[in-house]
């Protein structure tokens, strides 16, 4: 009997036209910070509708230096989720703010823009609220509603897109507009919708942050004639920001371009696995799907099963084992970022979020990439279904 492909939550796709570009650019004179990047990032703003974009080594740095290019300090107040990869509150707290996090709203994943409103209606004496919401599984928060929870201008907000290149807003509009925010960031991790290997991207509307974001990301180094100190010089340039090197090179542009011509065909193909997976479980006991009005707008990153655990005798890790056993793999998206020790000296106490406390007890992240079938989707639900049943079966005697 024929072993079974291993499916990984999630994998890149590489085609032909993939290996060419990249072979191409190596063939070029200049193999870092050259035409390639400046394609890519005009492209994704194009693609986006934002008036700039800047590509940055990883989406990490890039929202480290969002935070950096918008000042933010121990006088702000901070708002995300807690459902959401490390870095997308630390870029902020690195820089001296305190984190405050928002319940989520299960239906999505993201953070619940009701609850968000409670924390943000008192006006403050010092600083800005600073709100990081993440689009979590590629499914886009309400921007607008979001936006309408003010009542200052005094606001500064980065979404944090990594999971949704390619998603639109409730009116239709694409991610990464900035419409309702300062700056939105992208990651191009082999698991996101594509592909630079490592690589990320802003996009903004605003030519000051524009020029900051270009500046941090180019080690804090400026050189543009008209806002330099003293005078011109074809050697001369001036450190004004204290960064590093985030550059993303040649090589990762002329990838992330080639990729970036396959986006809408990569969405369309996930979102029909995601239909799949819909009709194969939305009958199964113990198992809770994202909300289903959101997948016409889209471009799922992740799929994301809750099943209840606790309810039923079963230990995620088991499950997880087992599905390996399988040749299937899984993940889980994530572990609330209060847990983490290097937050532990904020005492934030768990109970203060049911919601989310509640989702991570029960959240799983099956196989969802371009180069899946239907009938790996067949496998991976029946494998699990299986699994279910059999616990089900034991866990009743």
């Amino acid at each position: 009997m024929t072993e079974q492909k291993f499916l990984p939550y999630g994998h890149q796709s590489i085609n032909d036209d993939d290996r060419k570009a990249v072979e191409d650019a190596l063939k070029k004179e200049i193999i870092t910070r050259g035409s390639s990047v400046k394609e890519f990032e005009a492209a994704i703003a194009e693609y986006c509708g934002a008036q700039y974009a800047v590509a940055f080594c990883n989406a990490s740095c890039a929202l480290c230096a969002s935070y950096q290019a918008l000042n933010v300090g121990p006088q702000d107040r901070f708002f995300s989720t807690p459902n959401t990869f490390i870095t997308s509150c630390s870029g902020a707290t690195r820089l001296g703010v305190k984190p405050n996090f928002v319940d989520i709203d299960r239906s999505t994943g993201a953070l619940d823009l009701s609850e968000l409103k409670n924390h943000v209606q008192a006006p403050l004496s010092r600083g800005r609220y600073v709100i990081a919401p993440v689009h979590f599984a590629g499914i886009a928060q309400d921007m607008r509603k979001l936006d309408s929870l003010f009542k200052t201008p005094n606001v500064a907000i980065v979404e944090d897109a990594a999971h949704a290149l390619g998603s639109s807003y409730p009116d239709g509009t694409k991610v990464g507009n900035c419409v309702y925010s300062d700056i939105t960031v992208f990651s191009f991790h082999p698991a996101k919708n594509i592909t630079t290997i490592e690589g990320g991207m802003c996009t903004t509307n605003s030519e000051e942050l524009y020029h900051k974001l270009r500046c941090i990301r180019d080690s804090g180094i400026e050189k543009n004639p008209e806002r330099l100190l003293e005078k011109p010089a074809p050697w001369y340039y001036e450190a004004v920001e204290e960064s590093l090197n985030f550059h993303m090179n040649d090589i990762q542009a002329a990838l992330g371009l080639s990729q970036l011509r396959r986006l809408d065909t990569f969405i369309e193909k996930r979102r029909a696995l995601v239909k799949r997976y819909r009709d194969l479980l939305k009958d199964v006991p113990n198992i809770k799907l994202f909300d289903e009005r959101f997948d016409d707008n889209t471009a799922y990153h992740l799929m994301v099963v809750q099943i209840e655990f606790e309810d039923m005798g079963l230990d995620r890790t088991e499950l997880m084992d087992l599905l390996k056993k399988e040749n299937i793999g899984s993940q889980l998206h994530y572990i609330p970022v209060y847990r983490h020790p290097v937050y532990s000296k904020y005492k934030i106490e768990p109970d203060q979020f049911e919601e989310m406390e509640k989702y991570y007890k029960s959240a799983l992240s099956i196989p969802l990439f371009y180069d899946m079938e239907e009938n790996d989707v067949d496998r991976v639900t029946s494998t699990l279904m299986g699994i279910l049943d059999q616990k089900r079966t034991h866990y009743r005697l």
